[in-house]
């Protein structure tokens, strides 16, 4: 896994901390150049024209802040031998950290996830969430510390090409960190357009398409050649709700999951796993997109 180039997005919140840390690790460790940027959010009148204008003194001085909060990791970074640049942007957040990912050809993003739920994400979403959807490259969202020693990373597979990817990347990492890999499938026992309700699923299609993810993972375990261990695992849960609740059982720091980039109405109907992990993720989540123009 190659990373010339990582953005680290930051909001200076302690999430945001806890993303600086791991983006340092990683810059390190693979020699990169680190950009740091921040959007800038500065509230703007929404019912014109009884609102009142944000002052201009406000947003200098908020332009300042940030851009001294800014410098102050990038001398952070220099202090540990990490060559590193600063921008600042504005909002929408997600909007702007996918333009600067492109802009400074980036390999990876990492960006700090509070895990918003509820209604609470429901009225502001997740930035997180809004950058893996809309990132040229791979994403990682930092949910807790990276600091080695890292054991162990949960793999999501599905058998579509980007999954490959994923678990090649996967593989690398997991023989720079010294870490175990588990494999996980979440497999889909319901006949397409049959709901559990409507007709029982037949014993003998169930264990077929149980057979087959079995076969599948396996030989994807045995393709990984690392220093640590390969395990597998078969879900019948929903991937995110498989790749959380087995990351959380064995204690592990990473999910690492393939990305289908789905936009428009095939993201509205269907939804992203990806997205929906790094929503309920015990732990750090890291997307893995093969770079797009």
């Amino acid at each position: 896994m190659q990373l010339r180039n990582i953005l680290f997005a930051t909001d200076f919140s302690e999430s945001a901390e806890l993303g600086q840390a791991a983006a340092f690790e990683l810059a390190d460790r693979f020699s990169s150049k680190l950009h740091v940027f921040h959007a800038l959010e500065v509230p703007l009148p929404i019912f014109e024209p009884y609102t009142v204008a944000v002052p201009e003194a406000f947003i200098s001085e908020a332009r300042k802040g940030a851009t001294e909060k800014l410098g102050a990791i990038v001398d952070a970074a220099r202090v540990r031998g990490i060559e590193g640049t600063s921008a600042l942007g504005a909002v929408p957040a997600p909007f702007d950290i996918s333009e600067q990912a492109r802009k400074v050809d980036a390999d990876l993003v990492v960006i700090g996830s509070e895990g918003h739920t509820g209604i609470k994400h429901f009225l502001l979403g997740s930035v997180a969430e809004g950058t893996v959807k809309g990132a040229p490259c791979s994403v990682l969202a930092v949910r807790g510390s990276l600091a080695p020693p890292i054991t162990t990373l949960v793999v999501g597979i599905d058998f579509f090409p980007e999954a490959q990817s994923a678990l090649d990347a996967a593989c690398e990492l997991a023989d720079q960190l010294g870490a175990n890999l588990h494999l996980v499938h979440a497999a889909k026992t319901t006949p397409p357009l049959i709901g559990r309700e409507e007709i029982a699923v037949p014993t003998a299609f169930y264990d077929s398409v149980m057979r087959e993810a079995e076969r599948r993972i396996s030989e994807a375990a045995a393709a990984c050649r690392i220093k640590g261990t390969v395990s597998t695992e078969v879900s019948t849960a929903p991937a995110q709700v498989a790749l959380s609740e087995v990351a959380e059982r064995l204690g592990a720091e990473l999910i690492i999951i393939g990305s289908h980039g789905r936009t428009g109405i095939k993201h509205l109907l269907l939804g992203s796993v990806a997205e929906r992990t790094v929503r309920h993720a015990p732990c750090s989540v890291l997307t893995f997109r093969t770079k797009q123009p």
